[in-house]
């Protein structure tokens, strides 16, 4: 029997004596993001608003296996946080603005606003159904052979979708849980019903960022999470549909979520802490000459793994657009005014080190 024709359908639960404790970790370090970002510059918000809008776009799309432009992603979601657009004119631009509405957790949750990202999903190219529920049978395939074996889930009938997206969504509206849970049910539920012809994980993923935004916005790329486990959730999902008794046992859904997001904030963490030591670093040398600062802020801009790096003679000219000799002296000079330090080791090139 379908989970969607048994008495449990459409209870999902969970254990609170397994979530619980991950739940409240969650949550306060949630806050302590908060306090974190606080802190930081109008600007620098904006900027690590826009590095989470861009990495969900990309890692979204990543996890179903459809690669999208980085620089051209992150260019419309520029664009569309300066202008945004009554009709999108190319297919990022669409993916940039569903990916604004749902960060702007504007309002509950609609069956139109539902279909109106899926149209902006699929703007431009061929696609089954756009921006309607679907209207035939929909399996859940591990591999496309055919065989029984290789079907996880049949999702419900075709005529059961208008009923089974207004039941949801009401829900949704009324639910009252912690973000947290409320965002993992939601996804567990939306998926379980599968409404669209293509891109339900996508549009799922979508409503986990817009049922954050009701009260504040995810600090990070979750999907950049989730992708980091792809089988863990195609696993997790599987083992959330489980009836017991009269209920679905979501919890093992539930937890995977719970760790995926204490991920996200752990990187979320060390960003912050990140552009709070730049801050401090920059602003200690701020008497520097225009050109070794312009190639520390590259440098910054990098991140912080590229900063761990150090510096040599070639990167330096190649930031700098100066002569190997122009790299060293310009090095040497910094390494005298406390910038930089010399890394242990020899070689060919002597590398340094920012002096934190």
């Amino acid at each position: 029997m379908q989970i969607w024709n048994s008495p449990a359908w459409p209870n999902f639960r969970h254990d609170p004596a397994l979530t619980e404790a991950p739940l409240a970790r969650v949550m306060a370090r949630l806050g302590t993001i908060a306090g974190l970002h606080a802190g930081l510059a109008p600007a620098e918000r904006e900027e690590i608003f826009l590095r989470a809008v861009t990495g969900e776009a990309l890692a979204s799309f990543a996890i179903e296996g459809a690669p999208l432009a980085a620089a051209e992603i992150e260019a419309s979601v520029v664009a569309s946080l300066a202008h945004r657009q009554a009709v999108p004119q190319r297919r990022t631009d669409a993916i940039a603005e569903l990916m604004l509405e749902a960060r702007a957790g504007q309002g509950p949750l609609t069956a139109a606003m539902l279909q109106h990202w899926h149209r902006l999903l699929f703007h431009g190219v061929e696609a089954e159904e756009r921006g309607q529920w679907r209207s035939f049978a929909m399996e859940i395939v591990r591999r496309p052979t055919g065989r029984p074996e290789d079907v996880l889930y049949n999702a419900p009938p075709p005529e059961r979708m208008e009923a089974e997206m207004d039941r949801f969504l009401a829900w949704l509206a009324a639910d009252a849980r912690p973000l947290p849970l409320r965002a993992a049910l939601a996804h567990l539920w939306f998926e379980s019903i599968h409404p669209f012809a293509d891109g339900n994980g996508r549009i799922g993923r979508a409503i986990i960022e817009h049922v954050f935004a009701t009260e504040a916005a995810l600090p990070f790329s979750l999907s950049r999470q989730i992708e980091a486990d792809k089988r863990g959730y195609y696993a997790a999902l599987q083992a959330g549909r489980r009836t017991a008794g009269d209920a679905i046992d979501a919890t093992p859904f539930v937890l995977w979520l719970l760790d995926r997001l204490e991920a996200g904030i752990d990187g979320a963490g060390r960003e912050a802490r990140f552009l709070v030591r730049r801050n401090a670093f920059l602003s200690a040398h701020a008497g520097l000459p225009e050109r070794p600062m312009s190639v520390l802020r590259r440098l910054f801009a990098a991140g912080e793994d590229r900063v761990g790096q150090g510096l040599s003679a070639g990167p330096y000219g190649k930031m700098a657009k100066v002569s190997p000799a122009t790299a060293t002296r310009d090095l040497a000079d910094l390494e005298r005014r406390g910038v930089l330090v010399r890394a242990p080791g020899g070689g060919r090139s002597t590398r340094y080190l920012l002096d934190w």
